[in-house]
């Protein structure tokens, strides 16, 4: 389980609510949290562009937070040129604020495996190879990937969509498979593989260990039933990633705020039995996540989580 992982030098690396968006986090009334606590983990995405890598892992410790996905974007982190001795002193770091690192997200403004530019899939490619081998040095188990999205006006093809996907992920798997790191596709709302059958039938197809689903509540509510997706998942869920939404507005915000079912949501992974994951709080919405977190952490637990 990836919440087990340690680093290689021994260093632990809903119904509609008509709830408004200016209400307290965390205060909108919720169902009784599922019988099997869910594990949580924090995420780094909301300090992105607001503080310094080691100042967002310092206030998700200070909150009693175990366990971290690392957004390893600009100005925080790029991997490619994130070396051995930058890998060091962030281990360092982990080991001091007692945090374990669970998954590296490197977001996906830029990284397209579909692209119809090849040189943007050649790019994409190496950049994810770079973030299997970094979770591989921290100790993570998953490296979430976006499969990637099409033009709105002119989309590619399905077919030849697919066929790029696969070369790209043929290669990646390999490189995961060697360094014992499983990829976990990430349903999302950019026109390409957004629901669960679409990223089920992916690595189905596959049939591979080390091809599993990230499956992102705020991404599938415009979509699908989150629940459903969940349970339509069953033995190929890896991840989960939680935080608020609106059906019509997409956001990453706080727990409360807008329309999604966090207890409803908790339940079906719980009764998930295949599901042993930790569920990840993508906060990520252009606030300071850190005098939010108490409060959204509690709603959590609220709902079923617990750090």
């Amino acid at each position: 389980m990836a919440g087990q992982a340690r680093l290689r030098d021994g260093v632990m690396i809903n119904h509609t609510s008509s709830y408004h968006a200016d209400a307290e986090p965390g205060s909108r009334p919720m169902r009784p949290a599922p019988h099997r606590v869910l594990p949580l983990a924090g995420c780094t995405f909301g300090w992105l562009h607001r503080a310094p890598l080691a100042d967002a892992l310092r206030e998700l410790s200070a909150h009693g937070v175990r366990e971290v996905e690392l957004t390893t974007a600009p100005p925080h982190l790029f991997t490619r040129h994130f070396a051995s001795y930058e890998r060091k002193e962030l281990a360092r770091l982990l080991r001091r604020l007692r945090l374990a690192v669970v998954s590296v997200n490197p977001s996906f403004a830029d990284i397209n495996l579909v692209s119809t530019n090849p040189e943007i899939r050649e790019v994409s490619e190496l950049q994810l190879a770079a973030e299997i081998e970094l979770a591989a040095d921290l100790g993570a188990g998953y490296v979430v990937v976006i499969p990637g999205r099409r033009h709105a006006l002119v989309p590619a093809p399905d077919a030849a969509a697919r066929a790029v996907l696969d070369e790209g992920l043929g290669r990646l798997l390999h490189r995961a498979s060697e360094l014992g790191v499983t990829i976990a596709l990430e349903n999302s709302p950019y026109g390409y593989l957004g629901s669960s059958a679409d990223l089920l039938g992916v690595v189905k197809d596959w049939d591979s260990p080390r091809l599993r689903v990230a499956y992102d509540v705020a991404n599938a509510l415009a979509q699908e039933d989150p629940a459903a997706g969940v349970a339509r998942l069953a033995g190929y869920l890896a991840l989960a990633h939680v935080s608020d939404t609106w059906r019509t507005r997409w956001a990453h915000t706080s727990v409360g705020r807008g329309e999604v079912d966090f207890a409803g949501f908790a339940a079906a992974l719980a009764a998930n039995a295949d599901f042993a994951g930790p569920t990840v709080y993508e906060l990520a919405d252009g606030e300071d996540p850190a005098p939010r977190l108490a409060a959204d952490l509690a709603a959590l637990a609220r709902a079923g989580w617990a750090p």
